[in-house]
């Protein structure tokens, strides 16, 4: 037996429609919501890291060489400053000699400032010579000058060969300490002789005791200076 199926004319055919696409559905049939494309994260992002980096080296390197420069200009004034110190120290040093050696061995061997000269230029009175001579020969504090260079008896010039300037070193008397000879350590010989006629008193030693305080500093510019003070036994 044979079945035969037969088209009836003027019925249309139908046509497949074509396949739904599938989508994810939520539980009980809802359609799932659309996902947009995802924001680029923030965190992790490596664009703009090297320029960053450069700055930061840059800022890093910018530092360090003005630390250098900073360092070599503050060694180079350092060692200008203890240079023109000693210096100064150094003339100091010469300017305390010669007034104690000097002008108070010729004061007190009767010279007068005034007569002394001035040594080729370089020594210059700041006093009288009677005021001098009182310094010399009278006990007590006699100057009332906080530093040599307020209220000084001379002004020794140093002059030395350039680059090196001149040196004006200011002498002074402080104080006096009225003694009897020059500097030995021994016994008067020749003393006095005792009126019961025991034999010849050797008087003791006392010497002349000056305190003395020199300042000495460069005479055009001064920066650096150097003060020094002694006790000179005559």
């Amino acid at each position: 037996m044979r079945l035969i199926i037969r088209k009836i004319p003027g019925s249309p055919a139908k046509k497949k429609s074509a396949p739904r696409p599938m989508t994810a559905t939520q539980p009980f049939g809802v359609p799932a919501a659309i996902r947009l494309p995802a924001t680029p994260a923030i965190i992790g992002n490596e664009r703009g890291v090297a320029l960053v980096m450069a700055l930061i080296l840059g800022l890093i390197g910018m530092l360090m060489i003005a630390s250098l420069l900073y360092m070599a200009g503050t060694g180079i004034w350092t060692s200008g400053s203890k240079n023109r110190y000693q210096t100064a120290l150094e003339a100091s040093h010469g300017g305390m000699n010669f007034f104690t050696k000097e002008i108070i061995q010729r004061g007190l061997a009767g010279d007068t400032l005034n007569t002394m000269g001035n040594y080729g230029g370089i020594f210059t009175t700041q006093i009288s010579s009677a005021d001098f001579t009182k310094k010399l020969t009278m006990f007590g504090n006699v100057n009332d000058g906080v530093y040599p260079a307020n209220n000084p008896d001379a002004t020794l010039a140093l002059i030395f060969t350039v680059p090196t300037p001149t040196i004006n070193v200011t002498t002074t008397i402080l104080s006096t300490t009225i003694g009897n000879t020059g500097t030995s350590v021994d016994y008067l010989w020749g003393g006095g002789v005792p009126g019961d006629g025991r034999g010849i008193v050797n008087p003791q030693h006392i010497p002349y005791l000056f305190q003395t305080d020199v300042q000495g500093q460069r005479a055009v510019n001064p920066r650096e200076r150097a003060r020094l003070s002694g006790v000179y036994a005559y």
